[in-house]
């Protein structure tokens, strides 16, 4: 026998259902193993200390401190799936509308929409030749301002997105493991 195994009868055996010929496999073993020996009688110890301890009964009150508490909780989760979570987002979209702002030459966006009016009242020709070469528009903006705004507004975009599905998860999961017992 190995010590988790000898581990997982001692605690069997506190919990007072260690079958007979496992409470010899567990003798055997704690007989040549000090570390387990020392483990079981530490154990064995405390139980006998817990099983004399007169019981407390919870003060008054208690109670309905634990339940205000878990009400508590309950309500400041609440206000962050949503208060927080969608100002997060509303902030991640304002930052992608700064950055996106700041990448789109909008004085090259602003002729070619014009163009295409003015193309559109004409009818015919001007309007496919106007499409036929639209304004280059990311390409005519000042490249350093536009591409540090745009990789801050997607920098933003992605830290929120990856902490707001994580945090989701999490939250998941801890529901999860708290409904099945689990912790």
């Amino acid at each position: 026998m190995d010590c988790s195994a000898a581990r997982r009868l001692i605690d069997l055996e506190l919990d007072g259902e260690l079958a007979p010929s496992d409470a010899l496999a567990l003798e055997t073993h704690a007989a040549s193993c000090s570390d387990c020996r020392r483990e079981r009688q530490l154990l064995l110890a405390v139980d006998r200390v817990l099983a004399d301890a007169p019981l407390e009964r919870a003060p008054e009150g208690f109670e309905e401190a634990v339940r205000g508490e878990i009400i508590r909780r309950a309500e400041v989760r609440h206000r962050i799936d949503t208060v927080a979570v969608p100002a997060a987002c509303a902030a991640a979209a304002v930052a992608a509308g700064y950055g996106i702002h700041r990448l789109v030459n909008w004085e090259a966006a602003r002729r070619f929409f014009e163009g295409l009016g003015d193309s559109a009242t004409q009818l015919a020709s001007p309007v496919t030749e106007q499409l036929a070469a639209p304004a280059d528009v990311a390409s005519a903006m000042p490249s350093e301002q536009g591409a540090f705004g745009a990789a801050i507004a997607l920098a933003v975009v992605a830290v929120v997105f990856l902490g707001v599905t994580t945090w989701k998860l999490l939250r998941q999961n801890q529901h999860s493991q708290h409904e099945h017992g689990w912790r």
